[in-house]
């Protein structure tokens, strides 16, 4: 569910009261707009009033009214817009600037936290055999509220298309401006390999973009022309830390479109599963690749690959393989950021947590206009409640207003429970400070 930010800046505008979108019923000037449906209103009722263009002309181009004649409903403004209105174009008039109420859309998010958040998942860390308190992730602000522990998927299924799959040895990928070498298990290394006795190190000066690819020709039971008009994803487990700042690395795969399907960029924090999902064109017939990229600069770049599938069908089949549950215990305060376990990860098994993160903000500029809230129509009223109180705060708006309003913002606060996202957060021990 979400809104645009067009709809919920009408939404609260309704909501405090200060909403009106017309039609202009003659073409204006430079400083002038004209609409005779504004005759309802007396003489310079309206000065110092906000217009607002939403559609053709100078769209969403604020103007400060100097007057406003009630007999032809014409609205004087500054400064000149480059255009002049043309007839038939909407616009919306605001007692309070729309940019404040933007603005006061946005802060509202932090307030509102605990009824309207997003879900987040992080699968940044990893178990290494030994450790049972971890960083918190920064995705993750509140929480987390769940931590679950990666069953690993085997990479020798029938529907796995590549060869060596694990990336366990150099046979059936092809280096270009990387150096391929096998990274062996060691007793001193708990990190790398991931899984295995062995994985793929590979080691790029950064002169030139790099990449290990396995072309169809390697694979098993898919042709080019096999894939076309398919869904397939490519997924792989690599290793990086950016240095001294992430690099691009990511997975794609390459078709003969002109458009290869990437995946998400890493972050450079370790083990990351990469994964490149999507659809093959239908007229497809003579390539079909995977590819590791790495896009750096002079500083050189390592990175390590392991386990590695190629199929039809969605991601979610090697995504989602965080089954078991874990007791932890958060601690957090403006320093201390980490989880405690319950339990010792096992070594190379990933750990997703769950937790929440503030809804998007709608920013700043035209493309406020159209950027999306996670929001609906019944939880959206909680969100302009809490704005309304902001913009009485920092507006000043009449002891009137927020009086009326304060009926609306009761009702809204009586339906959280109703509208809120069911995500429970259970009982976990916190210590906030030293003191409590």
């Amino acid at each position: 569910m979400s809104m645009i930010g067009l709809d919920i800046l009408h939404g609260f505008s309704k909501f405090i009261g200060d909403y009106w979108v017309g039609e202009t019923s003659t073409a204006g000037t430079t400083t002038t707009m004209v609409d005779d449906k504004l005759s309802r209103f007396g003489d310079d009722s309206l000065v110092d009033f906000y217009v607002r263009p939403i559609q053709d002309q100078n769209i969403y181009e604020v103007r400060r009214l100097d007057s406003f004649i009630s007999s032809s409903g014409t609205m004087t403004f500054a400064p000149a817009y480059t255009v002049a209105p043309q007839i038939y174009q909407k616009y919306e008039l605001h007692r309070y600037d729309p940019a404040i109420k933007y603005q006061c859309i946005d802060e509202a998010r932090y307030r509102v936290i605990d009824d309207l958040f997003k879900i987040v998942y992080d699968d940044t860390l990893t178990g290494d055999g030994y450790s049972t308190s971890f960083d918190i992730p920064s995705s993750i602000r509140q929480g987390p509220v769940r931590v679950y522990e990666e069953s690993p998927m085997d990479t020798n299924t029938t529907w796995n298309l590549l060869s060596t799959p694990n990336v366990d040895a150099l046979t059936n990928w092809t280096a270009t401006n990387f150096t391929a070498t096998l990274e062996a298990d060691a007793t001193s290394d708990v990190t790398v390999p991931k899984y295995g006795d062995n994985c793929t190190r590979l080691y790029t000066t950064g002169s030139a973009v790099a990449t290990y690819v396995q072309d169809v020709a390697n694979m098993s039971n898919v042709t080019a022309s096999s894939a076309a008009g398919r869904k397939m994803t490519f997924g792989v487990w690599v290793y990086y830390r950016g240095f001294p700042n992430a690099q691009s690395v990511y997975a794609s795969i390459v078709s003969n479109s002109s458009d290869a399907i990437i995946s998400q960029m890493h972050t450079g924090n370790g083990w990351e599963l990469l994964i490149a999902e999507g659809d093959i064109e239908g007229k497809n017939s003579t390539t079909l690749q995977v590819k590791i990229t790495a896009e750096t600069d002079s500083q050189g770049t390592v990175i390590f690959a392991e386990r590695a599938w190629f199929y039809f069908g969605d991601s979610s089949r090697i995504t989602d393989r965080y089954n078991h549950l874990m007791g932890r215990e958060v601690r957090r305060d403006d320093v201390v950021q980490k989880v405690y376990l319950n339990f010792i990860a096992g070594s190379g098994n990933q750990l997703r947590l769950e937790g929440r993160d503030y809804i998007s903000s709608l920013g700043t500029g035209t493309a406020q206009n159209t950027r999306t809230m996670e929001v609906d129509g019944a939880s959206a009223q909680i969100l302009y409640a809490s704005a309304a109180q902001i913009l009485f705060e920092r507006e000043g708006m009449s002891a009137e207003s927020m009086e009326q309003l304060q009926n609306r913002i009761a009702l809204a606060d009586r339906r959280k429970s109703q509208v809120k996202d069911r995500l429970v957060m259970p009982f976990a021990p916190s210590v906030k400070s030293a003191y409590g």
